[in-house]
């Protein structure tokens, strides 16, 4: 099967969605927690951010399904 742009496009999205998640990991490993402030705001944006990928994943293997 060739691949098209957009199958290009959701494996982009799905390597960007592990590196977040390893970040995501590495925070709620720190042996303090979320102590500071600036932690707790950088694990609120990367919940985000992860959502927000996963959603476009979606969306991505939804038109991959319309084009077959």
């Amino acid at each position: 099967m060739k691949e098209t742009p957009l199958m290009i496009y959701k494996k982009v999205l799905e390597n960007r969605l592990s590196r977040k998640k390893e970040e995501l990991a590495e925070i709620e490993k720190q042996p303090e927690g979320l102590a500071t402030p600036v932690d707790k705001r950088k694990y609120i944006e990367l919940k985000a951010i992860v959502n927000e990928l996963e959603n476009y994943i979606d969306i991505a293997d939804s038109m991959v399904k319309m084009e077959e």
